[in-house]
């Protein structure tokens, strides 16, 4: 006898599945990441280690829900990467889809046939270092994958990492060659560094705008 599940009751049993084994793939989403930020040619000096956070999506950004592969609007702080599939596919298979853009980036230099290496650049991009993610499956079976991350990378004209020795930029605080020290403050503006040196830190505007460059002297801070 073969039984044929209606679409709600596929969404069922993939929610349940979801559901019952998230521990173990939220560790894999951030194992995978780490795996990939760790292994950056060439290597990393200020790689923040990834870890795992649940984020609001109805508040700080779109859904997995909506199975519509459309980014957020700009000018949110979370980054993101989207995937969908005829099948059902692991979080190493979709995270590795994203990392294989590698094979077109050239540090520091960007694509190099033009093509798009944002999914892969938003994976290792030092200082986006929390990660949410979530699946849905959607009408005539599609299977739509989204991770949002904070703070957001893929700014134009910088590099998505600052080259050099493992943990070079964080020697008391590393962790198997990713550094655990992000700054919790946030500059408003992305020239803050040249304020920082410019205009100084005493200056009340400064003070106000730049609490990340005025306040964090040893650890990473997010660009933007």
């Amino acid at each position: 006898m073969t039984f044929v599940l209606s679409f709600s009751e596929k969404m069922l049993a993939f929610l349940i599945c979801i559901v019952a084994v998230h521990q173990v793939l939220s560790a894999e989403i951030v194992d995978v990441h780490n795996a990939f930020r760790r292994a950056v040619q060439p290597s990393a000096s200020d790689m923040l280690i990834m870890v795992s956070r649940a984020f609001n999506s109805n508040s700080e950004c779109g859904s997995t829900s909506c199975c519509h592969v459309s980014h957020c609007q700009k000018g949110y702080h979370l980054g993101e990467n989207l995937f969908y599939s005829s099948s059902l596919k692991s979080w190493t298979d979709v995270i590795g889809a994203w990392h294989s853009e590698v094979e077109r980036y050239n540090y520091p230099i960007g694509s190099t046939n033009g093509k798009s290496i944002g999914h892969y650049t938003q994976v290792i991009w030092n200082s986006s270092y929390k990660v949410g993610c979530g699946a849905t499956l959607c009408p005539d079976n599609i299977y739509y994958y989204g991770c949002h991350y904070y703070r957001a990378g893929n700014f134009r004209r910088w590099v998505p990492y600052t080259a050099g020795p493992p943990c070079e930029s964080c020697p008391n605080n590393c962790v198997d060659k990713l550094c655990n020290n992000p700054c919790p403050y946030i500059d408003h503006y992305i020239n803050c560094p040249i304020l920082k040196n410019t205009t100084g830190c005493s200056n009340e505007l400064v003070k106000a705008w730049c609490p990340a460059s005025c306040t964090c002297t040893t650890e990473i801070i997010p660009i933007g």
